[in-house]
């Protein structure tokens, strides 16, 4: 085929047009959304999130004296080490690293590809299902946690108690946005996403917030923590506890909005990033097929 040709032929496919980019975002999100759903994961990530409620509910009835635990630092607790650390990017390797890496291992990307819709509008409007479902079953958790924790001394649903359950319900959902996006990025990029997350985001993340000095604010956790409710816990220092003894950690601490703002961006540019490396892949094929 002749250069004319090849120019022509290209012509005559299908463009995307600027003025349907919210169309393309919502079918991509209402296509991504029904597949999600439809997977028996989502059965068993639900499950594993929802465990946490149960501890204490253990606690009112195990204790040997009526609310002698205090609900607001168990909740407080269950929060920031269970769903913000561990439940968060969990969900992120169950559903983001599925969005786009799913296609391209099971080589229905170039299908998808071939419709005139955006590549951004494709990768956000899957992201955007991603949270939806995501933050649908953290979310869940965390209210029932909440509503578990009541149960124990020092937690009702008054004023106090409902604006500190939407403050982490915040920071939760920010942290299944900042995780989700480096976890897609990992399965537009990578081969093995999974493997490659799983050392990542509980490997590196763990390593990198235990190593003295300005490491931390490679993670996620760093900003998160960030923008955690400010309690009474001193989170200035972080203790260590190693075969040789124990030992401080001096954290440096950046304000919430600043954090805020970075988690944002962190966001964005994996989510850009993603973009991106999926045109540069699809290039890298059509010339691998013509060559």
């Amino acid at each position: 085929m002749s250069g004319i040709e090849a120019v022509a032929q290209d012509s005559r496919r299908p463009q995307a047009k600027p003025g349907g980019y919210i169309t393309y975002l919502r079918a991509a999100f209402g296509h991504s959304l029904l597949i999600t759903v439809r997977r028996q994961r989502i059965v068993l990530a639900a499950a594993i999130t929802m465990l946490p409620v149960l501890i204490p509910l253990a606690m009112a009835f195990l204790s040997p004296k009526q609310f002698a635990e205090d609900g607001s630092k168990v909740f407080s607790q269950m929060l920031e080490q269970v769903h913000i650390n561990v439940l968060a990017p969990l969900l992120a390797l169950f559903f983001g690293t599925m969005l786009v890496g799913e296609d391209i291992e099971t080589q229905t990307l170039p299908f998808m590809l071939t419709r005139p819709i955006f590549r951004s509008a494709w990768v956000f409007g899957r992201f955007i299902s991603y949270l939806a479902v995501s933050a649908f079953i953290l979310l869940l958790s965390v209210a029932l946690t909440f509503a578990a924790c009541t149960a124990l001394d020092k937690l009702t649903f008054d004023r106090p108690g409902i604006v500190l359950l939407l403050h982490y319900a915040g920071v939760a959902f920010m942290a299944l946005a900042g995780y989700g996006a480096v976890t897609v990025f990992l399965g537009v990029t990578t081969k093995r996403p999974i493997v490659i997350g799983v050392l990542l985001l509980y490997g590196w993340q763990r390593l990198a917030t235990l190593v003295p000095g300005l490491i931390d604010f490679f993670t996620i956790q760093k900003y998160t923590d960030a923008i955690l409710p400010k309690l009474a816990t001193q989170r200035a220092n972080v203790e260590i506890q190693t075969v040789l003894g124990t030992f401080q950690k001096e954290v440096f601490i950046i304000s919430g909005g600043k954090a805020l703002i970075v988690l944002s961006l962190i966001t964005l540019s994996f989510l850009i990033g993603s973009t991106l490396a999926l045109r540069w892949r699809e290039f890298a094929g059509v010339r691998a097929a013509g060559s």
